[in-house]
């Protein structure tokens, strides 16, 4: 399979994280794409490589080893676990699963705000909203806020909801420095144990490379 990545997406931290825990990284090619900080605002110049893979132009995108291009995060974590990890990281059916998909949609809203809120910074600074950054920060801490109760869900060894939250409270640590454990507790001791291990310890977030 052919992974498409770079080092500072929580996407594509995601679906590595995802692997490692599945044991299945071994099985994959990373591709290493470049983006510009102009990504933010205009079409990049893709390689032909990855945009066949993805019309969408956003990573990570996939090609398994059969031809199928899967081009979201959520899609590919899926396929990860139901295809190639017997359903260990999420249920195929049941309570628990959806109690983990509830969320796992919240933690997906978190990292939607805080990729949002990099694109409006890397604009000019003249068309630059900082209200539509705050209006995306504030959606950060209210997901902080909603999860913090749902700790007690968390149980045992990691699942896709333990993974997709972890990613994006690391992302908060690597991109905005700001404090997201102010009133979380729970989730402030659960989050420095989980990301010590080793699948997090192997996939921290770096700059990606813009040439």
């Amino acid at each position: 399979m052919r992974l498409f990545t770079t080092p500072a997406s929580p996407w594509v931290r995601k679906c590595l994280v995802t692997a490692m825990e599945l044991g299945i990284d071994s099985r994959i090619e990373r591709i290493p794409t470049r983006w510009p900080h102009t990504w933010a605002t205009h079409t990049v110049d893709f390689a032909p490589e990855f945009i066949a893979a993805t019309p969408v132009g956003r990573i990570p995108a996939l090609v398994t080893d059969d031809g199928v291009h899967l081009v979201d995060s959520t899609a590919i974590c899926d396929y990860f676990n139901a295809e190639l990890g017997g359903y260990r990281l999420l249920p195929a059916s049941g309570e628990k699963r959806w109690k983990l998909q509830s969320i796992i949609s919240i933690a997906s809203g978190l990292v939607e705000a805080q990729v949002a809120r990099r694109a409006e910074s890397l604009r000019d600074p003249v068309e630059k909203s900082e209200d539509f950054i705050e209006k995306m920060r504030a959606r950060e801490h209210r997901c902080y806020r909603a999860i913090e109760p749902l700790v007690p869900w968390f149980e045992g060894e990691a699942d896709l909801a333990q993974i997709s939250v972890a990613v994006g409270c690391s992302y908060c640590d690597f991109r905005y420095k700001e404090d997201w454990r102010a009133g979380n507790p729970q989730l402030t001791r659960w989050f420095e144990r989980f990301v010590r291990r080793p699948s997090m310890q192997a996939t921290m977030p770096g700059e990606t490379p813009q040439h």
